[in-house]
């Protein structure tokens, strides 16, 4: 009696030993669902132009005037996150100025800004994470402000060079007065002011997680002093500016929907 207990025993033991056994792969299955921290972010930086659009521009690109030139090298540094198949969000920063000449180049602006968005992309493709094809073609769109200072100046046509400055924003120039005793327009201090975005962005797949993207947008803000000029009487249309670069990235994980798949 007491060896078929023992016997009984070893087979109870055995048992829940194999059981052991069996659980111990599916335990590690589902810690290897738990996404990385940053599965499904990009992030990148990359350089473009800003180009003035208002009641100030003359439609005629200055590339080489003397001390001017209106293709200006900006910064941008940007992190999206992947929501799902067509669409992510991320915060964008942009950094740089953008200028103009206008009245047959006697007059000119000039704005130096920083500025934050959050953008919302929507691939019109559903690739936005660049798995399936190696192109995406997104539309965005987004909020944030700009913190900048502006000037509007006269120019000397004889140096081609800034002659003085007529008003201004941020240059903290205060009760100003030119020869004849006639008040300049200033503002001081820096200002803030907010914007949308609204854009189309071309992105390409380089290799692996290395990604290229096109950007052409549109930043519409709700003043009209980008352009320095306090003296002007029309309100509407307020200042713009064109933005088009190309930014690298860089994309941890696949992310997405994908993200959290079971692998057996």
């Amino acid at each position: 009696m007491r060896n078929l207990l023992n016997i009984v025993v070893l087979l109870l033991l055995g048992f829940n030993t194999a059981i052991a056994a069996e659980e111990k792969p599916i335990q590690l299955n589902k810690i290897n669902l738990t996404p990385m921290p940053l599965d499904g972010w990009r992030f990148g930086f990359g350089l473009g132009y800003a180009l003035y659009v208002g009641d100030q521009m003359d439609y005629a690109l200055t590339r080489n005037y003397g001390d001017f030139k209106e293709l200006r090298t900006n910064l941008t540094i940007a992190a999206f996150k992947q929501i799902n198949e067509e669409k992510e969000w991320g915060l964008v920063f942009k950094t740089g100025s953008f200028q103009t000449l206008k009245s047959s180049n006697t007059q000119g602006l000039q704005c130096n800004y920083q500025e934050l968005q959050s953008i919302w992309q929507k691939s019109l493709n559903d690739n936005i994470d660049l798995n399936g094809k190696a192109v995406t073609v997104n539309f965005q769109y987004g909020l944030g402000f700009m913190y900048y200072k502006s000037k509007y100046f006269a120019v000397n046509s004889n140096f081609k060079s800034e002659d003085y400055v007529i008003s201004s924003v941020g240059y903290g120039f205060e009760n100003r007065k030119d020869f004849k005793g006639n008040e300049y327009t200033d503002i001081p201090n820096k200002k803030f002011a907010a914007l949308g975005n609204i854009g189309l962005n071309l992105g390409f797949r380089i290799a692996g997680n290395l990604s290229l993207y096109f950007e052409n947008s549109l930043q519409v803000s709700v003043t009209n002093k980008l352009s320095g000029h306090l003296n002007k009487l029309a309100k509407i249309p307020p200042d713009m500016y064109f933005y088009t670069g190309l930014s690298l990235f860089y994309k941890f994980g696949k992310g997405g929907s994908r993200l959290g798949c079971p692998k057996f």
